[in-house]
């Protein structure tokens, strides 16, 4: 890796550490550590809130997985961008302001008035298990970009994936989810920065004018936004993307406690709607950068064949990287990567202390202090941070990470999705039926890994089937009475 390189990377992530426990909770406060309740305030605050949401949902891998899949498919996987508009359409006008009215000072608090503790804790453990296992995937992009860019050997895998690592759990473990939401907004401008300056790059220097370039992307398919097969098996169609990454947007959105806690965060309802419109924009130009970025790295390598590019599109970005960018900016791109999965990676170390401290050390045992609470939930965050790093080395052999991503997310916040649905809706149903529910769900989710269908519907099968078995269960009682 080149000097200035290496300074870049270096200052971003002394700064980002820096940031981060300058903007820490309140002391002795352990709401404020967990959930900043109602502490970011005024325009400014949405602002703040909305980048975060945006940030939390873009990880390392969803940098790599946007541009390599515009680079080996095109730009069919624009059409989630419509999945995600329904998700925000649902979010803004039914949700938030019924989850916001009942949520209490912890996201499943309404999951325990509505069902009952043993649900609220069943909830808990599943959101515990998604978060380890996706912050140990969500290293590995970064991990793979950075030492490709900087034509470092496997040796330095460890090294690269504990220095991510530890970055992150530093500050979420001292400064709490205020420091993290603070850093969460600066790392998205970072990453916006970086995609824009990699585009100028390439616009720059491509010899093909915009007719030619347009010609060029027809031809080969990569500009044709609609394929309505009906094959299953495939996952870039228009029904995969819209209704099967669209309800798997609406997993995140409503299910996923690392953003539940952000609404939270918002001093009312109306400001919590503002950051989620804000997050709808931030969402939508940056996976349009994206997606610009791997059509230009196609027509780049169209013009400049090159005999060594890799095979496996997840490899061709740290690949351009590493031998076409300047000094500089190979680090200004690498600091945007790591920015995105530091941002992702924090939330779910606050989000995974928060849960366990507040779901069951709270529960069990004896009353705790405010400072005791908040020394646990430190622990509890260098621990997840810790056993993260170390699962990262075992999660590279399961697939492409559009693979990983949707089998990970969907088999857990599917279920997750229909709890939460089904509580703000007040449906009528027993605790006993929604238990069910989750486990039929979950169950349904890995049957649909292991089949030939295509991962983009788990996160789909898995929420309606959560929510219609404690409704049937319920209509069924209900006719035998």
């Amino acid at each position: 890796m080149r000097s200035i390189d290496a300074l870049v990377i270096l200052i971003y992530l002394i700064g980002i550490v820096g940031v981060g426990l300058r903007y820490r909770g309140r002391s002795g406060d352990a709401v404020d550590f967990f959930s900043a309740r109602a502490g970011f305030r005024g325009m400014f605050g949405s602002v703040v809130v909305g980048l975060s949401l945006a940030a939390t949902l873009f990880s390392g891998i969803s940098f790599v997985v946007y541009t390599s899949t515009a680079f080996s498919d095109g730009i069919r996987i624009l059409l989630g961008i419509v999945g995600l508009f329904f998700a925000w359409v649902v979010l803004r006008f039914w949700f938030l302001p019924r989850f916001l009215s009942d949520c209490g000072e912890h996201p499943y608090d309404i999951i325990e008035r509505k069902f009952g503790g043993p649900t609220r804790l069943i909830l808990s453990a599943m959101f515990m298990l998604l978060r380890l296992g996706w912050m140990a995937v969500m290293l590995i992009a970064p991990t793979l970009v950075v030492l490709g860019a900087a034509n470092l050997g496997a040796e330095w895998f460890w090294p690269v994936i504990i220095i991510t690592g530890l970055s992150c759990t530093l500050y979420s473990a001292i400064g709490g989810i205020r420091s993290v939401i603070i850093t969460d907004a600066v790392q998205f401008l970072i990453m916006i920065l970086g995609v824009l300056f990699i585009i100028v790059f390439m616009l720059q220097r491509l010899e093909l004018p915009p007719g030619g370039a347009w010609q060029s992307l027809s031809e080969t398919g990569r500009l044709r936004l609609l394929d309505f097969s009906l094959d299953p098996t495939k996952s870039f169609t228009f029904w995969g993307l819209v209704f099967g990454l669209g309800l798997a947007g609406l997993g995140n959105y409503l299910g996923d406690l690392m953003m539940l806690q952000r609404y939270m965060a918002a001093e009312s309802p109306r400001s919590a709607a503002r950051a989620a419109g804000i997050n709808f924009l931030g969402v939508v130009i940056l996976i349009s950068l994206l997606v610009t970025c791997g059509l230009l790295l196609w027509l780049w390598y169209q013009q400049r064949p090159d005999p060594n590019l890799p095979a496996k599109a997840d490899q061709v970005l740290a690949y351009f990287v590493a031998r076409e960018l300047p000094p500089g900016m190979a680090g200004l791109l690498i600091a945007a990567i790591l920015s995105a999965t530091m941002s992702s990676m924090t939330s779910g170390i606050v989000a995974l202390a928060g849960t366990f401290t507040q779901d069951w050390v709270q529960r069990f045992g004896r009353v705790r202090t405010q400072r005791e609470l908040i020394g646990i939930g430190r622990v509890v965050s260098v621990v997840a941070g810790l056993v993260a790093i170390l699962l990262a080395g075992f999660a590279g052999n399961l697939g492409t990470l559009f693979q990983i991503s949707q089998a990970a997310l969907g088999a857990f916040l599917g279920p997750m999705l229909g709890c939460m649905v089904l509580a703000a809706s007040n449906a009528a149903v027993k605790p006993g039926a929604v238990i069910t529910g989750l486990a039929l769900g979950t169950l349904t989710g890995w049957v649909i890994i292991y089949s030939p269908v295509a991962v983009v519907y788990v996160g789909a099968a898995s929420a309606l089937v959560t929510v219609t078995v404690p409704l049937l269960l319920t209509k069924l009682r209900a006719g035998y009475l």
